[in-house]
């Protein structure tokens, strides 16, 4: 089994990751999911989790997360529509793609921030298809210069560091400050198990994380 993450820390001095087979998120790479369509059609969908996916050893925004990879909390516990968030408020928490033999993938470059608000408030660019429920998933890393975006203005979400704004409701959109690139959407879907109905990537980060590759 692999070793499970002990280095919690993920404020903007937080180490990259780890070049290694342990650390990547491997696991979870789903067989069936053909026909996945859109936000409507992703609902229910059974799940073969694949231990151990092959090819690249990159741990760029093409491997954190790849299709079927569990999203779960910083304990490494999967989430399910139900329990995460509501949407009765501007509500949101960090996620991290599960890695290979169980625990969470806990680093700077893997934070994921986990947002849902009601299905209507989605405007473009958010790509609708890649939200579920109302759950909606963005890099948590500032495309301006990689800090952690642990902030809120009003609706929007704000990186403490130089204070770039970003709309979740429109893809994470830049409404102020320096950033000049959107936060990476991360594509969601949900698939029905033994522990309910999990949350997981229908494939990895839309464009590269923080500033550019």
């Amino acid at each position: 089994m692999s070793k499970r993450t002990t280095d919690t820390d993920t404020d903007t001095d937080a180490p990259d990751i780890p070049q290694s087979d342990d650390e990547l998120t491997r696991r979870n790479m789903a067989k069936l999911l053909a026909g996945i369509g859109g936000a409507a059609a992703i609902g229910s969908f059974g799940v073969d989790y694949a231990a151990g996916l092959p090819g690249s050893l990159d741990t760029g925004s093409e491997t954190l997360y790849v299709e079927g990879t569990r999203l779960v909390d910083r304990d490494g516990n999967p989430l399910t529509a139900a329990d995460a968030l509501s949407t009765d408020e501007f509500d949101k928490m960090d996620v991290f793609p599960e890695k290979e033999g169980g625990g969470a993938l806990v680093t700077k470059r893997a934070t994921t921030l986990l947002l849902r608000f009601p299905e209507d408030e989605y405007e473009a660019p958010t790509n609708i298809e890649g939200t579920a429920k109302g759950y909606v998933a963005y890099s948590k890393v500032c495309t301006h210069e990689g800090c952690l975006v642990a902030g809120e203005q009003g609706s929007e979400l704000r990186c403490p560091c130089h204070g770039s704004l970003y709309d979740p409701t429109k893809g994470a959109s830049v409404t102020g400050g320096p950033a000049s690139r959107a936060l990476p959407q991360l594509p969601l879907g949900i698939a029905d198990d033994e522990d309910g109905t999990l949350l997981l990537a229908t494939g990895p980060f839309e464009g590269p994380i923080g500033t550019e590759e």
